[in-house]
């Protein structure tokens, strides 16, 4: 194992440990911590959540509140509760050795279950409604468990984040890529933006009606770029040999981007598990549904302002078939140069189906059409493919190999 106490050489490069760490957090802020090696739920995810699930834990003490009792008698409850709440985590830090009130460095299914369960006695004891507070208690916090390992198992947070500073970064590619793909999907969509049948769609939509379609449409968005993921991921994780990952790794910027291929020993690409695989997906999603959120709402913006001027009050009366607009129709008003604009609730719905439509438009040329493909996924896979080399020599140079089990 890597000794403990911070080493470092004569020139005062970092040693093992300190660049071990260093490269550590430099995957956490590229919303990869999956790469590093022997990343668990119980000593990486839950115990940096400790301190939000600790004031879940605490904040829980609510539960026990209720009409039943007043005054002091409410007075008494809350104390029992907090003791019962307080107690339970104490015995169990006393059981697992740590110090009585100390935050877990390791959150095994005992911590899980403590967290799950113990704040829903209370609500047993005292609530006025015992089984439906308990059991709605248990639900929701293993909700939270649910959400809390996949926000911070899986990096979102740290992945939005750098999806967000890639884009700012290449926003002359952003701006290309729409420049490019824009004037073939106005056209195909200013055929529906125009047509009578549309508009009359769209105002016999109930809001439920409108969502579904528009959840629909992205959802098969969704789908199409989630179908080519695996295969991009299988590409950018292969590598020739160490000169290409030692070239890669030092245009990404990260405490590895010195090493030199003589110092390196073993497989150039070592395999993805499937955690970082997953890790790996959601990273390219969210970059490249950032790009597509993009240029949607680009097009949706021009549509709205389009529709103000274009298609006036009485052309939306006489193709949805209405005798007049009513005010639950009319969102906004606004008099430019003498002319009334009128922001209708159909021009919005419109507006949101053509959204969705393009989003749809562009995944479906990410997935078959070459050139889309090429400039939808080279500049994101790119990027990964560099955090990917890092890691083989992570693994390579910080990272003892596993005993060989003979």
């Amino acid at each position: 194992m890597w000794p403990r106490n911070v080493v470092g050489d004569r020139d005062g490069r970092l040693g093992p440990v300190d660049e071990r760490q260093a490269v550590e957090r430099w995957f956490l802020r590229q919303g990869l911590p999956h790469l590093i090696h022997d990343y668990r739920a119980s000593t990486d995810v839950f115990t940096r959540a400790m301190p939000f699930l600790l004031l879940v834990f605490v904040f829980n003490v609510v539960g026990s509140f209720s009409d039943r009792f007043t005054g002091w008698a409410q007075a008494g409850v809350a104390v029992v509760s907090s003791g019962i709440i307080l107690g339970a985590a104490v015995a169990v830090n006393v059981a697992r050795g740590r110090r009585p009130l100390q935050l877990p460095d390791h959150v095994g299914p005992v911590e899980l279950i403590v967290f799950a369960v113990v704040p829903a006695i209370p609500p047993l004891l005292f609530g006025e409604r015992p089984v439906a507070a308990a059991l709605g208690i248990i639900g929701g916090n293993v909700g939270v468990l649910l959400v809390v390992y996949v926000i911070v198992g899986f990096g979102l947070v740290p992945t939005t984040v750098w999806a967000a500073r890639q884009t700012y970064r290449h926003l002359s590619h952003v701006l290309t890529l729409m420049g490019r793909a824009l004037p073939f999907v106005l056209v195909l969509t200013a055929f529906f933006f125009l047509n009578a049948e549309l508009w009359q769609v769209a105002r016999d939509f109930t809001p439920l009606a409108f969502w579904v379609t528009f959840g629909l449409l992205v959802v098969v968005a969704t789908g199409f770029v989630v179908l080519r993921i695996p295969r991009e991921i299988a590409e950018i994780s292969r590598f020739d040999s160490w000169s290409r990952v030692c070239d890669l790794a030092g245009r990404a910027q990260s405490p590895l981007c010195d090493r030199e291929v003589e110092e390196l020993r073993g497989r150039c690409d070592p395999p993805l598990t499937r955690a970082d695989r997953l890790n790996v997906g959601i990273v390219v999603l969210f970059n490249l549904g950032l790009q597509i959120v993009l240029i949607s709402t680009a097009i949706g913006a021009f549509y709205v302002v389009f529709g103000l001027f274009a298609v006036r009050e009485d052309t939306i009366i006489e193709w949805t078939s209405l005798t007049a607009l009513g005010s639950d129709d009319i969102v906004a008003s606004l008099s430019v140069g003498g002319t009334e604009l009128v922001l209708t609730v159909e021009l919005l719905r419109v507006v949101g189906f053509l959204v969705a439509f393009s989003a749809l438009q562009f995944s479906v040329a990410a997935v078959t059409d070459a050139t889309y493909r090429q400039e939808f996924f080279d500049e994101v896979t790119g990027e990964v493919r560099q955090a990917l080399a890092v890691r083989s020599i992570y693994l390579d140079q910080l990272v003892e190999p596993e005993p060989v089990v003979r």
